[in-house]
């Protein structure tokens, strides 16, 4: 992502979604929210004195839940632009200001509680579909016992587990009592390939 964020002929849009697209191939004109992140991108240098202050936590979607981050706070560690946002559903800062301590540790006054979003228009030639993907909810299956039980994880937690830049460093803990397992099971297919509950077709990934 950084390699995109750099590149002179890429223009790096995050936080942003379409609205609306019209034309044809070889001549889109494409209209896109760019959503308020209430910091300044350009000016904020990241350098974490906001987050400091900041008395709001609430769970980091990033690490699904198994940390915590503040109100104000960066995406994930390699984010591009690397500074940071704020979730304003979390923030006291607004309406009316009943907080505001990110705003007065903020030396460059990066920090704009009056944001808006951006709509923004532009044409292009071409247009690359890439949809991503919806996790499915293993709480629906609760044999399992996902979320009753603190040791049973998605897929996805147990890689955060074992990202180096996630909630434990890379290393592969028991979240009941922090110590290691003697082993692990994978239960596969989860959500998939079944014509009761959830989707019949094979995820592909798992």
């Amino acid at each position: 992502m950084m390699d995109v964020g750099r590149h002179p002929k890429i223009k790096l849009m995050t936080l942003s979604e379409i609205e609306e697209l019209s034309g044809f191939a070889g001549n889109f004109h494409v209209k896109v929210r760019k959503k308020a992140k209430y910091v300044d991108e350009n000016e904020c240098t990241a350098c974490g004195d906001c987050v400091e202050v900041c008395p709001v936590t609430a769970p980091d979607e990033y690490n699904y839940g198994l940390t915590t981050r503040k109100a104000i706070y960066l995406p994930f560690p390699q984010a591009v632009p690397s500074s940071y946002i704020i979730n304003m559903e979390d923030c006291l800062g607004n309406n009316p200001i009943a907080c505001g301590k990110c705003l007065e540790a903020c030396d460059k006054k990066c920090i704009n509680y009056d944001m808006k979003d951006e709509i923004i228009e532009f044409d292009v030639g071409v247009i690359i579909v890439a949809t991503g993907m919806d996790v499915y909810d293993p709480t629906i299956l609760d044999e399992f016992g996902y979320t009753r039980f603190e040791n049973v994880l998605t897929s996805l937690e147990m890689e955060r587990l074992l990202g180096p830049g996630g909630p434990t460093d890379g290393h592969l803990i028991r979240l009941s009592d922090k110590r290691n397992p003697k082993s692990v099971g994978f239960i596969q297919c989860i959500g998939s390939r079944s014509e009761k509950r959830g989707n019949p077709y094979c995820s592909n990934y798992c």
